[in-house]
């Protein structure tokens, strides 16, 4: 049987033009217990410049497929056709679809890529120095000279990319799922309408082209304000982490004379005083469940400091890993919307302080990388149309990565689309991770979350009532 599903891959390969697919083994570490794998090696022409890329495509094992699915990933860096690429948590909601997974261009094994080598100082607690800025200068210089051209790397290329894909694997009809970043390529397919597009689901939207630092800002205050209120006015961290303090601030002052020591790896050590505190709870909203995370975390920080400090160090470890592979790719997608006024608007007030000082680096990072290339166009520029397929947007309330409003602000450029906000979630909704939360309003959320994706995949479920009239927001016109 995959000796016939690899030559089915390839007999359709040849028809389509400059596109192939090459068989090659797949590298999943654990194997695919509700899917057959098949995996090839995906080529295309990019005008002038060959894309290559690997693909899975999983069918159903023991039921009968319903239809093909796209995952978009997000990041971006993410490589799901990997060793550890495959998730139970992403394929769960197609249990009954052919999935079609694959890497996007720039990524882990894909050609042509950039690399830009930052060394130890990617470990810098202040990364984004005058030290970075040169290896930065260097490289752009060095793209410039011998390539690749960092703008062949952005959502749109993406989009074609998988436009090809699907073409060069014979499927007629598909929908696409897209989380993050992914969500980007996503809403250019929306936009494009190509006949084998069936249905979107979106997933923590993030929109080509719009500059949103205001948005983020006002989303990171959004979830330390939930934290804050669940930990103190709720009473719902431990009463020794509210014995000190009457506030998420007060509580993190503690950290202001006695900074928390976390060591990462040899010559790696950060010192984390009560602004860098709140950035990390902030950051922990790249979870769907930050808020139960972030209490977590609050109370080991109390009651169990070295069980906290291993976690940290951990996370923020894997974090920087993924940013030292990934870092021009990251640069390419964030800097498309730098504009010089941002630095003096990282300087306004928050409810929250936070660490201005590293937020400004990082944007002189961003300002060095976009230079003069010309912006991916704004997506929301366009005229207002009825979206052309059924469109599923979820997005988390709490989510500081990709905020709520930017979700919100495409009703303006699509109608009749479905919008299911939660308001205590935060990133990445339809990812399942971990139990059952115990706080009831994320509980039913999380249901809901899920309630709304398979009703959306099954015309022959009513979505549920109380999902629709509490969390749904941007109804069918």
């Amino acid at each position: 049987m995959r000796a016939l599903l690899l030559a089915l891959l390839l007999m359709l390969a040849e028809d389509a033009g400059a596109a192939t697919l090459a068989d090659k083994p797949c590298p999943f570490i654990v194997p695919v217990t509700t899917h057959r794998a098949v995996c090839s090696r995906f080529s295309r022409d990019d005008d002038g410049a060959r894309i290559t890329f690997d693909v899975a495509v999983l069918t159903p094992s023991s039921r009968r497929s319903l239809g093909h699915v796209v995952y978009i990933p997000g990041g971006p860096g993410e490589a799901p056709v990997s060793e550890d690429g495959l998730f139970d948590d992403l394929l769960f909601p197609f249990a009954d679809r052919t999935i079609v997974l694959f890497n996007p261009r720039g990524t882990m094994g894909t050609t042509p890529k950039m690399t830009c080598d930052f060394g130890a100082t990617i470990w810098d607690e202040d990364f984004g120095g005058a030290e970075a800025q040169a290896i930065l200068r260097d490289c752009l210089a060095r793209f410039d000279r011998d390539g690749p051209d960092p703008g062949r790397f952005t959502s749109l290329e993406i989009a074609e990319d998988i436009d090809a894909l699907i073409g060069a694997l014979g499927v007629v009809r598909a929908g696409i799922y897209g989380i993050s970043y992914g969500t980007e390529a996503g809403l250019h397919l929306i936009a494009q309408a190509p006949p084998w597009l069936a249905y979107a689901i979106l997933d923590s939207v993030s929109v080509p082209g719009v500059s949103g630092i205001v948005d983020e800002m006002n989303a990171r205050d959004r979830f330390l304000s939930s934290l804050d209120q669940r930990c103190f006015q709720r009473q719902q961290c431990s009463a020794l982490v509210r014995a000190g303090a009457d506030s998420l601030t007060e509580w993190a002052a503690q950290f202001d004379a006695e900074p928390l020591e976390i060591y990462l790896r040899d010559g790696a050590q950060w010192s984390f005083d009560g602004l860098d505190i709140l950035d990390y709870l902030a950051q922990l909203g790249s979870y769907r469940d930050g808020l139960d995370l972030a209490r977590t975390l609050i109370s080991l920080l109390q009651t169990g400091r070295l069980r906290a400090l291993g976690w940290m160090s951990a996370d923020i470890a894997m974090q920087t890993d993924f940013a030292a592979r990934n870092l021009p790719l990251l640069l390419e997608a964030y800097a498309d919307t730098y504009d010089p006024g941002h630095i003096d608007t990282i300087r306004t007030p928050t409810q929250y302080e936070g660490d201005v000082q590293s937020a400004v680096l990082q944007l002189k990072l961003y300002d060095l990388w976009h230079g003069n290339r010309p912006r991916e166009a704004d997506f929301l520029a366009g005229g207002r149309e009825e979206a052309r397929m059924p469109v599923l947007m979820l997005s988390g309330g709490v989510d500081p990565f990709t905020p709520v409003e930017w979700a919100q602000a495409l009703h303006e450029r699509f109608t009749g689309v479905q919008h299911y906000v939660f308001p205590s979630l935060g990133h990445a909704v339809s990812v399942t991770t971990g139990g059952p939360s115990p706080d009831p309003l994320m509980a039913d959320q999380t249901r809901c979350a899920g309630d709304a994706i398979r009703a959306f995949l099954n015309p022959t479920i009513t979505p549920d009532f109380h999902c629709s009239t509490s969390y749904r927001t941007g109804d069918a016109e």
